[in-house]
């Protein structure tokens, strides 16, 4: 039994939405859970020795850019609590995948989404995900009786999730889709392994940032990347990827994909699409 944990990550300035998702087996989130605790609790001590604020728990965002919890953090002390919990990642066989878009892209192709993109970004980027898995892991010859439970982070999108995950197993073109059993939606709070998933889902959107701003790669996912596991991906949707994926729609099949997106289909011009107006969760 496998499973798989998700959250996403993205910024409003860039436009980009990513959604990532990291695989093990069940007997391995454990010894996983119980590293990644020990690093926050050893770090919780040390400031509360000195005197600061002690950390509830791990968000990426937040420490990379040193605010909440993180505020009076230095660089180098960021860095080198990352460091350990790259670590932890490093010490564990796990597969990534994470998926990014660019929010104007999708507009270009489905107008329809026009100020209300996310419930559609996250469709596509679930489907693409879940047939990643199937793909690469669940097809091969050692772990073709094995199944897969999917947990994400709670946000507004779960039903949207959840429908996108039942339209993927009633894909009868899809060979593993029986393979997949569940998805649900936990907090943070009661869920340590999702730390993990907004760790990996905001290092693989900042990969994909940086490379369309002509700019190197974090040295953080650069480590990740080298992590001796099953592998993984991130991969960023092209608009050409997007106009292929809408080709394969019907007009039925389009009015199911919107309806489960929670957007009006419309008809406009494609050609020069606004700037999507909603933020992410």
């Amino acid at each position: 039994m496998f499973k798989g944990y998700i959250d996403d990550s993205g910024s409003a300035e860039s436009n980009l939405f990513t959604l990532a998702c990291v695989v093990a087996h069940t007997s391995m989130w454990v010894p996983i859970e119980l590293a990644w605790l020990k690093c926050i609790e050893e770090k919780s001590r040390q400031l509360k020795a000195e005197g600061r604020k002690e950390l509830t728990r791990f968000h990426a965002a937040a420490c990379s850019s040193r605010l909440g919890e993180f505020r009076d953090w230095s660089v180098p002390e960021q860095i080198e609590f990352m460091s350990r919990l790259i670590r932890v990642i490093q010490r564990h066989r796990l597969a990534i995948v994470s998926y990014t878009l660019d929010l104007r892209d999708l507009v270009a192709e489905f107008p329809e989404a026009d100020g209300k993109p996310y419930g559609l970004a996250h469709i596509l980027l679930l489907t693409n995900i879940m047939k990643y898995i199937g793909d690469k892991i669940l097809s091969d010859p050692r772990y073709r009786d094995e199944q897969i439970a999917l947990i994400h982070d709670r946000s507004d999108y779960d039903g949207i999730l959840l429908e996108a995950f039942n339209h993927v197993k009633n894909d009868k073109n899809f060979m593993q889709r029986e393979q997949f059993t569940t998805i649900r939606s936990m907090g943070w709070e009661k869920c340590v392994p999702l730390q993990l998933a907004d760790f990996l889902a905001y290092e693989s959107f900042k990969i994909i940032e940086r490379e369309s701003a002509g700019r190197p790669r974090r040295r953080s996912m650069e480590r990740i990347l080298e992590l001796d596991s099953w592998g993984g991906r991130g991969a960023k949707l092209q608009r050409a990827g997007l106009r292929d994926i809408r080709g394969k729609f019907d007009a039925e099949s389009l009015q199911i994909l919107f309806a489960n997106a929670r957007i009006r289909p419309r008809q406009e011009d494609r050609g020069n699409p606004p700037i999507p107006k909603q933020s992410p969760t």
